[in-house]
C-alpha cells in the first residue's frame, strides 16, 4: 500500500520503541502533505537509518519533526547524544564513505560512515536534500531531509 512520509516514520518509529528504552517524541503538526509514496524501500532504509543512529548515540531523547508546505517536506532528526564528531562536520566530511574521527576519546563509539553513506545515498537518489549539523543550544546531532514536493510525487 502506500504511505505518505508521516506514515513511514511513525511506523519506523514503533519498531525502534519495542527495543529501546529511549524517549521518541514525534511532532507532525506542521506536517499536511497528502502525497502517498509507493512502498519505497530504499526511503525506509534511510529514514531507518538516521532515526537509528539517532536511537544509538542520544542519551535518552530523539524528537523528530515532520513539516511542510505548497512547496517541500522536511524531516528533522534531533538527538541528545555527543553530536556529530567535530573534525567530520567541520569539513564536511559526513556522508562519505570509509571516514573515521580523529578524535581519540570517541573513536571507539563511531564506526567508518558506511551506514549514514548507504542512507544518504539512497534519501538522495529519492530526491532528497540532507543536511547534518549540531545542535548549537546543547548536546546533540540534527539530520535534515527535505524534498521538494513536487519530486515526491516520482518516488
Amino acid at each position: 500500500s502506500n504511505l505518505s512520509l508521516k506514515d513511514y516514520v511513525y511506523e519506523i518509529v514503533r519498531s525502534f520503541q519495542e527495543i529501546s528504552e529511549k524517549i521518541f517524541i514525534i511532532n507532525s503538526e506542521q506536517f499536511n502533505n497528502p502525497i502517498k509514496l509507493y512502498r519505497s524501500s530504499e526511503v525506509v532504509y534511510g529514514l531507518r537509518n538516521f532515526i537509528g543512529n539517532a536511537n544509538k548515540f542520544s542519551n535518552e531523547k530523539i524528537e523528530i519533526f515532520l513539516e511542510s508546505n505548497n512547496k517541500e517536506t522536511v524531516i528533522v532528526i534531533k538527538d541528545d547524544g555527543p553530536g556529530f564528531p567535530k573534525d567530520l562536520i567541520d569539513k564536511h566530511r559526513l556522508g562519505e564513505p570509509y571516514v573515521r574521527t580523529t578524535d581519540r576519546a570517541h573513536i571507539s563509539k563511531y564506526g567508518l560512515g558506511l551506514g549514514t553513506f548507504i542512507g544518504k545515498t539512497l534519501l538522495e537518489k529519492n530526491f532528497a536534500n540532507i543536511t547534518f549539523k549540531n545542535s548549537e543550544k546543547n548536546s546533540g546531532a540534527n539530520v535534515f531531509i527535505k524534498w521538494n514536493n513536487k519530486d515526491l510525487i516520482n518516488i
